[in-house]
């Protein structure tokens, strides 16, 4: 849905420097009369000068990310983000100022409030020695995914990226199993010290751009920078113990009865994924082509809008689903702002889990096509914690229909069933052992590589849920190393939790009444960020709310589905 432009021309080379530069200046000498509508105008030039900048930078991201050994793209991605992303960041602070300078701005609070506040914070928070170290943060992130990117292993006679090993941890042979997670270990424990860098880089430099804005440490400055406005780190440990206390007792109830099925004393990290009746892998598609046709044939069976998007998603060429070697590891959805389009990018394999990694980057997908009318490029960048409610709640409502993968297999439906409400309650230990570790080491601004270690275990053992790593403790100390959120985003994964217990509300609805539900969750999503969280979620007929209150009832639900 592009729009023409109105203000940046059209052959607008994105690496002028000069040229950008220009531009933003023209926009901070501009001369706005006192009135609402010239400074709309204004903020609308704005916004489109950023939309057509913020798509170059993620077109790049995403030709870098598809292809780490593609130095062009590499240089071409840097290039942007050494050259022009300093230029944003410097006119963005000059033209904020002149914003919120102008006496027309309550006029327009109706509309742009929402947004006015994170200006102020931006504000608050800028300074011009965070620009070259925000330029080397993402310079030294684009060194870890080189890292992360190259990660390959030698195994069964072939070269295979780490997302093409994980489908051995679904083998009946144990043995094999056991095999291929030593070898992927052991290949991640190669880049142990190498990453154990990479983060020590990153860390210094956050530590800096935290102290340039006057904010006590990093974790007070992230919850600014994130717009954190509607909860405080004293919730996320709250939140942290709640899981502790409601969701890890059930999750060492699942694994008991895994150990049981499988006649094992205790489960070993390798006994996860398989099913634990000893029954082949589930094989629900054998290409990526086939994986898009059949989430959209899904999606059309819910939802007509759904269906429509996810038809256009096929059409132009919008996902990346196959994973191949020098492929960044992951997957994630990202928005072309100016085009206004989504696209994903994923690294299949074959496997059931693969079916929800779809569906989850697809609800992200349909939310940037629900908020493409909002008129300002901030409006389009949605708070993590509502974005994630719109993904997984697609996940859970996919669950609805799976015969597009497995016909009238009613064993293969309820497996993928199990091991989709398995996986809800696998992720909030997760959540909260991965969030807890950032606001720790994030509180300790001296420590070492071997600190963090220290640290992880203690989290590890608090939300031990009985998996056996006996004689794997290396491994064990390192799993944090697997999350590239902690590298990539940092602190960017309570949302995760929090959204899920918005998901699993959207989920409820959608089994009371489908249509409403979606309609409920679509209208909320077309809102885009220009309303505060509570007001986001109540759109959509769900509470924002993470206290025992709302997650306890939510895990009866999950656990009575689970049949357990």
């Amino acid at each position: 849905m592009k729009l023409p432009r109105r203000f940046v021309p059209e052959n607008l080379n994105p690496d002028d420097e000069k040229k950008i530069s220009e531009l933003y200046r023209s926009l901070l000498l501009r001369d706005i009369p006192a009135a609402a509508t010239p400074l709309r105008d204004w903020i609308l030039d704005w916004s489109e000068l950023n939309s057509v900048l913020g798509e170059v930078s993620c077109r790049r991201y995403v030709a870098m990310t598809c292809d780490t050994k593609d130095e062009k793209a590499a240089k071409a991605y840097a290039d942007f983000v050494e050259n022009i992303q300093p230029v944003i960041n410097e006119y963005d602070d000059k033209l904020n100022k002149k914003l919120m300078a102008h006496p027309a701005k309550n006029e327009l609070k109706g509309e742009f409030g929402e947004w006015f506040k994170g200006v102020q914070v931006s504000l608050d928070l800028f300074s011009p020695d965070n620009i070259p170290l925000e330029t080397e943060e993402n310079k030294e992130i684009q060194a870890y995914q080189k890292i992360t990117g190259g990660m390959s292993v030698e195994f069964e006679g072939k070269t295979q990226t780490m997302q093409q090993m994980a489908t051995y941890m679904e083998n009946t042979d144990r043995i094999l199993r056991e095999r291929a997670w030593r070898a992927m270990w052991e290949r991640r424990l190669k880049d142990k010290d190498a990453l154990d860098g990479a983060f020590d880089k990153l860390f210094k430099i956050r530590k800096e751009i935290a102290r340039n804005a006057h904010c006590r440490d990093f974790i007070d400055y992230i919850f600014l920078a994130k717009h954190r406005f509607d909860y405080s780190p004293a919730d996320c440990e709250a939140f942290h113990e709640s899981i502790e206390k409601l969701v890890l007792p059930l999750l060492k109830e699942i694994y008991k009865k895994r150990a049981q099925k499988m006649g094992l004393e205790k489960l070993r990290p390798w006994d996860l994924d398989v099913d634990p009746l000893n029954r082949p892998a589930l094989k629900p598609y054998s290409s990526g082509a086939e994986l898009i046709e059949k989430v959209d044939r899904i999606f059309e069976s819910i939802h007509p809008q759904a269906g429509k998007w996810a038809r256009e998603m096929q059409a132009q060429n919008l996902i990346d689903p196959d994973s191949r070697l020098g492929k960044a590891p992951g997957g994630y959805q990202i928005g072309f702002d100016e085009s206004r389009l989504p696209f994903i990018f994923m690294n299949s394999a074959c496997t059931d889990r693969d079916i929800y990694t779809l569906l989850h980057e697809s609800g992200h997908s349909f939310h940037q096509f629900a908020l493409a009318n909002q008129p300002i490029v901030a409006y389009r960048d949605v708070p993590a914690e509502f974005a994630e409610v719109a993904s997984m709640s697609m996940e859970l409502i996919g669950m609805s229909n799976l015969k597009p993968f497995y016909g009238d297999d009613h064993e293969a439906i309820s497996r993928s069933i199990l091991g989709e409400l398995t996986d809800v309650i696998w992720l909030f230990p997760w959540v909260a052992s991965v969030d807890s570790f950032q606001h720790r080491i994030y509180s300790f601004p001296e420590h070492t590589a071997s600190d963090r270690t220290d640290i992880w275990n203690e989290i590890m053992d608090r939300y031990d849920a009985g998996i056996d790593y006996s004689g794997l403790e290396a491994v064990r100390g390192n799993l944090w190393q697997k999350q590239l959120h902690i590298f990539e985003c940092p602190f960017y994964y309570i949302e995760y939790g929090i959204a899920q217990i918005g998901a699993l509300q959207v989920w409820a609805n959608f089994k009371k009444d489908p249509k409403k539900a979606i309609d409920d969750l679509f209208r909320a999503e077309s809102l885009g960020s220009s309303r505060p969280l509570p007001e986001l979620f109540a759109a959509a007929n769900i509470k924002f709310d993470f206290t025992p209150k709302t997650l306890e009832p939510l895990m009866q639900v999950v656990w009575d589905e689970l049949g357990a």
